[in-house]
């Protein structure tokens, strides 16, 4: 009994070590793990649709030239808010704001193959409408 319970011990650890390896050095695994960690909207992208890196710096250039866009956008929202303008004109802003939001989210889309971008804009495009305008997406603007 004594050597059983030392080799199912034995074997056990042997286990978890293997699989504990194969995971660390899964490419894949660890790119999802950085994603994951990272929380980075990019890096998930790039994972998540498989980019090759022609496609995820297309990418990135798209999404600089939003931050920028959405950037004013939101900016010209903030300042209607505070001089407390009529519902109608924060509204008009805000559907600004979602009509380039969602430019942007269709551009992508295009960037990626066919049945990458369907799935993206099947993912994303439902969440444009749950935006609550007050900031970047990637900094809590979504409710």
């Amino acid at each position: 009994m004594k050597n059983f319970s030392a080799t199912a011990v034995l074997v056990l650890a042997a286990c978890a070590g293997s699989y504990g390896v194969s995971f660390l050095l899964n490419e894949e695994t660890q790119d999802i793990r950085t994603s994951a960690r990272d929380r980075k909207a990019m890096a998930w992208l790039k994972t998540e649709f498989n980019l090759t890196p022609a496609q995820f710096k297309a990418v990135q250039n798209l999404h600089t030239e939003f931050l920028q866009e959405c950037a004013g956008n939101t900016a010209a929202l903030s300042d209607a808010r505070k001089r407390k303008d009529s519902p109608g004109e924060v509204a008009g802003l805000e559907a600004a704001c979602v009509r380039s939001m969602t430019n942007h989210i269709q551009k992508v889309a295009l960037i990626m193959s066919q049945e990458d971008g369907q799935r993206y804009l099947e993912m994303v495009l439902p969440h444009v409408t749950d935006y609550d305008n007050r900031g970047a997406p990637a900094e809590g603007g979504v409710r």
